[in-house]
């Protein structure tokens, strides 16, 4: 089955933004590498969110959400979609606890014993335990599933004791140390809760938040624990079983969905960082949601984002094989051949993406050339993704000339050489003269 052709009337509205480039006579080579994916890939979201000017929401509006801020990211191309106030710090609840996690599995081994400190005791009565109780010893990565999947904060408060060498504080400091190292430059960590304090406050914006969710679920202990629908554990010395459901309103309920996170505080309101894989074309998608008005809306506001940005990708056609693309000089002659793709280029295309074609061939050609020969190359790239690389192929055929037809051509070339200089005559007669042989 066909797909529908990059120069239909519906492509039009489709790509933003196509360029084409030739260069010639360069050495033919492979594509330039993707650009490595880490958590510095914030400021690159916001240089490329700041040249949008619109972009995708012009030609398609983002759905009405009660989220103050949000983004949507497109992780499988590494480019943001679209975003309201995605720069301005605010209070992120416990979203932090992704940060905690980071610092928990960089630091430690996850089958280390941890001892529940007396601190948990202080916790407010409100807040989402896993009923961890002082002096119990639990495994690392229990209580990390634990703080992630249900957002415990009796587990977050003792894996920061037990890193922080006994001291909460200690920890926080390795926080935004690990958020430097990330470049999270408008993010700043002030518990390993999220929780609100006195004087204290956790802080990010969802173009960090992004980049943070990107970084923690690249590890796989932390990609698991996100993505388990519940936690099952035993508490130590017992048989009393301890099952926390995972508090992602869209896991199990949205297909695709996968993780990461919620938070509430009264300071940062309902937010929620959610990843999406499509069952069938396995493309991802990250949805950060801040400030939502209600449990309820927080969930909703995602669902909403991912039904809007899922369908703005489709498979097009953006070369069709047999499609006249550049042409190129015939060494020593009048005539030019013509190129042709060789292959079809299909590729997964959103809406308002940057399609940029490049075409490589030589400054010329020298016969003999056989109809099919690959003469050059043709690279699609689809936003940051790698280029899809076509031969270019010749459309006709151009045998060597035999001694007639050099004597013509060389004839035509023997008067302006005349005007140059009997030397340079002699050197092309020469020329003419042994290449014949």
């Amino acid at each position: 089955m066909r797909v529908p052709s990059i120069r239909s009337a519906i492509l039009l509205a489709l790509i933003a933004c196509l360029t084409l480039g030739v260069i010639a006579g360069i050495a033919l080579g492979a594509a330039s590498p993707k650009e490595v994916r880490t958590a510095s890939s914030a400021d690159r979201i916001e240089r490329q969110l700041q040249g949008d000017g619109g972009g995708i929401t012009d030609l398609v509006p983002a759905p009405k959400v009660t989220a103050s801020s949000w983004l949507v990211f497109d992780d499988t191309s590494n480019e943001p979609i679209a975003a309201k106030d995605p720069g301005t710090p605010r209070p992120i609840a416990s979203l932090a606890k992704l940060m905690t996690a980071l610092v928990v599995v960089d630091r430690i081994q996850l089958d280390e014993v941890v001892t529940i400190p007396p601190s948990v005791n202080q916790l407010p009565a409100d807040a989402s335990v896993m009923g961890a109780r002082a002096g119990e010893k639990w495994l690392a990565s229990e209580l990390l599933k634990a703080m992630l999947g249900h957002s415990a904060n009796d587990a977050a408060i003792a894996l920061a004791t037990h890193v922080g060498d006994g001291k909460v504080a200690t920890f926080v400091d390795y926080m935004n140390a690990r958020a430097a190292d990330l470049d999270l430059a408008d993010s700043n960590f002030a518990s390993p809760t999220g929780l609100d304090a006195p004087g204290a406050s956790n802080t990010s914006t969802p173009i960090d938040l992004v980049a943070l969710a990107e970084v923690a679920l690249l590890d796989a202990d932390i990609r698991a624990a996100v993505k388990a629908p519940k936690v099952v554990l035993t508490r130590p010395g017992t048989t009393e079983a301890i099952v926390l459901p995972n508090r992602n309103p869209l896991l199990g309920r949205y297909a695709g969905i996968d993780g990461v996170k919620t938070g509430f505080t009264d300071a940062a309101g309902y937010m929620f960082i959610a990843h999406h894989v499509d069952p069938d074309t396995q493309v991802q998608l990250i949805v950060v949601t801040a400030g939502s008005t209600s449990e309820a809306t927080r969930a909703s506001d995602a669902a909403a984002l991912l039904d809007w940005a899922k369908p703005l990708r489709s498979d097009l056609l953006l070369v069709e094989g047999g499609e006249e693309i550049a042409s190129v000089p015939v060494l020593r002659t009048n005539r030019r051949i013509t190129l042709f793709a060789c292959d079809d280029v299909v590729a997964n295309v959103r809406v308002g993406q940057r399609v940029d074609q490049e075409v490589v061939v030589p400054k010329s050609v020298k016969p003999p050339i056989s109809e099919g020969d690959e003469i050059g190359e043709l690279r699609v790239r689809v936003g940051a993704a790698d280029a899809t690389i076509v031969p270019l192929c010749s459309s006709t055929t151009i045998p060597l000339d035999g001694l007639r037809d050099r004597a013509e051509l060389y004839a035509g070339d023997y008067e302006s050489a005349w005007d140059a200089g009997a030397n340079e005559v002699r050197d092309t007669w020469k020329s003419m003269i042994g290449a014949a042989r």
